[in-house]
């Protein structure tokens, strides 16, 4: 083994990282699903104002005695929390106020993140620490559900001029994720490539194949398989089905049903055997004059013509996908040296459904919710795709830090017995510090969306009932010629129950 040239210098960078570190305020020594178990345990339990005073300090003026995240890498992660929670509590100008922020963090993020990579800037960087410590950017399915939250808000302020405009951006949103995140996957897989030419001795060990087919790795292994199967719920390039049905309902209350079928038309394609989606492509063929083909000729007739004179009934089921720690054992080996190194990993962590559907009892007759996106398995698809960069820099970073290490060590071994001393401690500290999983998320999403829309009730009142059970007596204005209600159910908790209804005109 050749002796590093840059060695001397290594401990200084080690003592200047873990510096930054401490001074960063984010997600690197004590992973982000850690830090928001409480804030999730309220909210899950109903307790919403308290979750809301845990998250609050987060978005307070940074000062050094404080747990503010403005000005740090996981500021968006926090923002997307405070949007989502701040709407379920009726604080909507809140909630577009924490939305704006968040749009303006994700790009300013995009625009340096693209540049770094192409300079090897943030990569290398990574390479050093870990990637908690570079800015949350977030994922395609935050992306599409931020205009979203927005624009229940401003429905919630009453201003469904901006709802509209919202909602019209949604088409736009999901095409930008996808040319976006195809932009940058191949920025960063050219990043990866330049590195390991650049680390070729550290990069001998990035054999992802070897290290999963590793015996210590098959806990791992079975966890990769089950967001596997998850991801097959997916729809393909980041689509997300709820965006795309709000996008269609808003032109189909403009009457712009040529706009609503490319909505209608897309959905289709994506999930051809859906029975609600293959009703209002049928609608949508008819409402445009086009041929109804003949696997759609028997499609049930919808009670309604959509966004106008009816009642849209939004079910936000269950939990989202949240990322936990585990370890990745990653086997490192050199030229008279070898190791096994745990290197900490984020693994998608699924929490059942708490109901099947919500009935919906109006005039008389009784309804159920269908399941138009299953938010689960777009997230699980995005983790897939991610998973053989993720793995790579893991596994070269984790080398490239022992490697670092073994050098300085020996180096300081040849000195005094208080250097040496002093070496292992701080590389023991440099490698504890920078092994924490990047679990960074919006976790106060559901799990998925289900929908059914009806003709306005005659009685403006309707009963719902998660699974038949609980049932909730809930008024439509009389002033509303069109509405929209929207229920949040994140746990099996009847206090977790939240209902809001929204008038439209």
């Amino acid at each position: 083994m050749h002796f590093c040239p840059e060695t001397s210098s290594r401990t200084a960078v080690v003592a200047v990282l873990l510096l930054a570190v401490l001074l960063s305020g984010c997600s690197t020594l004590v992973d982000a699903h850690r830090q928001k178990e409480l804030l999730l345990s309220d909210y899950l339990n109903g307790q919403t104002e308290q979750a809301w005073s845990r998250l609050e300090p987060r978005l307070q003026e940074p000062r050094w005695y404080n747990s503010s995240a403005v000005g740090s890498g996981d500021e968006l992660m926090w923002r997307l929390e405070a949007g989502a929670l701040s709407f379920l509590l009726d604080r909507n100008a809140e909630s577009i106020a924490q939305l704006t922020r968040a749009e303006a963090l994700i790009e300013d993020y995009d625009q340096r993140a693209l540049v770094n990579l192409r300079q090897l800037g943030s990569e290398s960087a990574l390479l050093w620490t870990n990637p908690n410590a570079l800015p949350y950017r977030g994922y395609c399915r935050d992306r599409i559900m931020l205009p979203l939250f927005k624009a229940f808000s401003f429905l919630g302020q009453g201003n469904s001029e901006a709802f509209r405009v919202e909602l019209f951006r949604l088409r736009q949103t999901q095409d930008r994720v996808m040319e976006d995140y195809a932009q940058f996957f191949q920025a960063e897989e050219e990043a990866i490539a330049k590195n390991k030419a650049r680390h070729a001795e550290a990069a001998s060990n990035a054999d992802s194949q070897r290290v999963l087919g590793d015996a210590r790795n098959h806990s791992l292994n079975q966890t990769l398989q089950q967001t596997n199967t998850v991801a097959h719920r997916g729809y393909g390039n980041f689509l997300n089905p709820f965006a795309i049905f709000m996008s269609a309902y808003g032109f189909a209350r403009d009457g712009d049903w040529q706009n609503a079928m490319v909505d209608y038309q897309r959905l289709y394609q994506a999930m051809p055997d859906n029975p609600l989606v293959r009703q209002y492509y049928r609608y949508g063929l008819q409402r445009t004059r086009r041929e109804v083909p003949p696997e759609l000729q028997n499609v049930p007739e919808l009670d309604c013509s959509p966004g106008r004179k009816s009642l849209l009934l939004i079910f936000a089921n269950g939990r989202s996908v949240s990322f936990r720690q585990v370890s990745l054992y990653v086997p490192i080996i050199y030229t008279g040296y070898s190791t096994v190194s745990a290197a900490a990993w984020p693994v998608c962590e699924f929490h059942p459904l708490p109901y099947r559907y919500l009935e919906v009892q109006a005039d008389g007759k009784f309804r159920r919710t269908a399941s138009i996106a299953d938010m689960d398995g777009i997230m699980a698809q995005e983790y897939n795709q991610r998973l053989p960069g993720m793995i790579t820099r893991i596994i070269l970073s984790t080398a490239i830090k022992e490697l670092s290490s073994y050098f300085a060590n020996r180096m300081a071994q040849e000195s005094n017995s208080l250097v040496h001393l002093s070496t292992l401690i701080g590389t023991s500290l440099y490698k504890i510090a920078f092994n924490t999983a990047d679990t960074r998320t919006w976790e106060i999403l559901p799990r998925e969306f289900q929908v059914l829309e009806l003709a306005m009730p005659r009685q403006r009142e309707i009963t719902l009932s998660p699974d038949g059970r609980q049932q909730l007596r809930v008024s439509i204005p009389e002033t509303a010629e069109s509405a929209v209600v929207y229920v949040n159910a994140p746990s099996g908790s009847p206090a977790a129950l939240a209902v809001k209804v929204f008038a439209l005109q």
